[in-house]
């Protein structure tokens, strides 16, 4: 702990918030960071980069709810679940204290996990349909025609289905690492290791690929029907470019039915302030045009194109080789991406829609008003409540707060409070910090050779491009090296173009670790600092095998 924790545990909260928001039930809701809270350990949580408006704060406590409820079924180990502390709009991570189970309930969750993989598919399959027709119910319902009220009930609906859609989140998610972690553990004692097992999860393609495979395709039907130039050779919007030109019809039409398939998306979990792919289909047009400009200028020889490789098991005895079939059935690997266009990428993008038609329906200031009113604010509004002559200068007051911090958003660390020695949450080990997190270098050093965790074998060398959120993608050319704090889905395509992949933060089983293992290219995660100590142009060499970045040449400062 040091006086910089201490300092920010002091910071404000939004102007205004009202008391107790998101808390109830017995729930360890998210609330602001205090100083008796850094007696624990909290991880900055890359999935909110740009941070959280008013009206998604609900949408964290939503997410710590599913959590803390599903290890209250799974009784395998002493941590609550996951709890969340805001730092101005910043989510920080940890774990809620719970007793250690015992004995009865530790055997009966063991039982649980080890009958799960016989039961994973079809309870994905069931609770995934389940979603998809809520979710599709809401996409398709016309909000713009909706009166204020209506839009209040449609919230209403809206809300409820994002809280489900963590519940099964953390129902399987739970299951399967823990499923994952008894397996790993006896194979090891027949002698296959950690990596071994990921290597052969990889024989299954998942929908994140899948679209990205489509977007490859779109890439190509660009080139092959001439229209390249369109996309390369100018800046500015895509879409209104192409539909001025003739020849592009055909490609347009192809885009089209793309977005009905992949556009219920957004390019960060939970996060109200960015549009659907739908809503604003500049964002897959600006990777169309990276793949096009990737394909134009990438080093003979270089890989690209989407993998999809095959890990084969030989010469286990009977029973290693049940236990692979095991985590075939209960493919953690597969799971972790395939969810994301179900439940992380979309399932709070209702919200943002109604919260834009309620903005328009009552006059509101700004069309994003809304954003900055906390839920139950949101609900008055809609119920002819209260009204913007009340809200407006709060409202104002708020964005200010949000966008200075923004400002603040490098300064924060990527841990505070206690380190713990164990902290017994398989989601915080295996995803979000595998416990380097904090041990990166102090603020004014440049360490030769940083030290993390290795999750994606091999070695490479290329320069560096520090990228603070998925709005800086346009920015990466082939054979870079991408340092940032975290990916997600939405960085997925990029990988086609990279030397090697560093982040600040995440374990085996983050999505920068699964992709790079996908790609196979060298990746390091759980570094601290990679993105504060390395620069954009410095030359690197990436050992994703021993976890290391070694600094090899630094350009001269620009004078």
């Amino acid at each position: 702990m040091t006086g910089w924790d201490r300092a920010l545990a002091g910071e404000p909260w939004y102007p205004e918030a009202p008391a107790g928001h998101g808390g109830s039930g017995g729930f360890e809701d998210p609330a602001v960071l205090r100083p008796p809270d850094l007696g624990r350990a909290w991880h900055r949580d890359f999935h909110y980069p740009r941070g959280v408006v008013p009206l998604g704060a609900a949408l964290v406590a939503d997410l710590v709810r599913g959590a803390q409820q599903a290890v209250r079924t799974l009784r395998l180990s002493a941590s609550g679940g996951l709890a969340a502390r805001f730092v101005g709009p910043y989510v920080y991570l940890g774990t809620v204290r719970a007793d250690p189970p015992s004995a009865a309930e530790r055997a009966a969750a063991l039982a649980d996990v080890r009958g799960y993989p016989a039961r994973f598919r079809g309870h994905w399959a069931a609770a995934r349909a389940e979603l998809e027709a809520r979710l599709r119910e809401l996409e398709q319902a016309p909000v713009e025609d909706f009166d204020p009220p209506a839009l209040g009930a449609y919230l209403a609906r809206a809300w409820q289905v994002h809280a489900r859609a963590w519940q099964v989140h953390f129902e399987v998610m739970y299951r399967l690492l823990a499923s994952h972690e008894l397996i790993r553990d006896e194979l090891a004692g027949l002698g296959v290791d950690g990596d071994e097992l990921l290597r052969l999860l990889h024989a299954e393609d998942n929908s994140v690929l899948a679209g990205d495979r489509a977007l490859s395709a779109l890439a190509a039907s660009a080139r092959r029907a001439g229209l390249a130039h369109l996309f390369t050779e100018h800046s500015g919007p895509l879409l209104p470019r192409l539909a001025r030109h003739e020849a592009a019809a055909a490609w347009l039409a192809e885009f089209r039915e793309f977005l009905a398939v992949y556009g219920q998306r957004c390019d960060a979990l939970g996060d109200l302030t960015r549009p659907s792919w739908v809503e604003d289909p500049e964002q897959p047009l600006a990777l169309v045009r990276m793949l096009l400009l990737g394909e134009a200028t990438r080093p003979a020889g270089a890989g690209g194109g989407i993998p999809h490789r095959a890990g084969r098991a030989g010469g286990l005895p009977a029973r290693g080789a049940a236990l692979v079939e095991d985590a075939r059935r209960a493919n953690v690997v597969w799971w972790n991406e395939e969810h994301n266009l179900v439940i992380d990428l979309r399932a709070h993008l209702p919200i943002r829609r109604a919260a834009l038609a309620l903005a328009a329906a009552t006059g509101a200031p700004e069309p994003d008003a809304v954003l900055f009113l906390f839920a139950e604010e949101a609900d008055r509004l809609a119920h002819g409540l209260t009204g913007w002559a009340e809200l407006a200068g709060l409202v104002a007051a708020r964005r200010a707060y949000y966008q200075a911090w923004r400002e603040r958003r490098e300064e924060l660390p990527s841990f505070l409070g206690t380190p713990a020695a164990d902290e017994g949450d398989p989601v915080v080990k295996q995803i979000i910090s595998a416990g380097w997190c904090g041990a990166g270098s102090a603020p004014g050093e440049t360490p030769r050779v940083l030290r993390g965790l290795g999750v994606s074998c091999g070695t490479a060398r290329g320069r560096v491009r520090v990228l603070r959120s998925p709005d800086d993608l346009a920015s990466l050319r082939p054979g870079e090296v991408l340092v940032c704090e975290a990916t997600s889905p939405s960085w997925t395509p990029v990988f086609s173009l990279l030397a090697a992949c560093v982040c600040d933060v995440g374990g085996m089983l983050t999505h920068a670790a699964t992709i790079s293992r996908e790609y196979g290219i060298p990746c390091v995660c759980d570094v601290g600092s990679a993105t504060r100590d390395l620069r954009d142009g410095d030359e690197v060499e990436v050992d994703g095998t021993n976890g290391t970045v070694t600094l090899l040449a630094r350009p001269d400062p620009v004078r």
